[in-house]
């Protein structure tokens, strides 16, 4: 797991949200599957890119809706 991964873990987690990491190589596909079969309300991908850029990208399950923030500001 990478240091951003595991970074993003406990910030969320120290906000009261419950976190499930996928830390197999999976296709993205399949991780929102996955995601949907649990009932998460969101999915936070840490991407290469988007890391190197301090940020990750945010799905809403319900509302298919995807958007970039800073990890700075998870939890806010």
């Amino acid at each position: 797991m990478s240091p951003g991964v595991a970074s993003v873990a406990s910030t969320l987690r120290s906000v009261g949200s419950s976190v499930d990491v996928v830390l197999e190589d999976r296709k993205m596909k399949w991780v929102f599957k996955h995601a949907d079969r649990i009932g998460a309300k969101k999915v936070v991908v840490v991407g290469g890119e988007e890391e190197e850029r301090g940020c990750v990208s945010v799905k809403d399950m319900d509302s298919g809706e995807q958007r970039e923030i800073k990890i700075e500001d998870l939890g806010k």
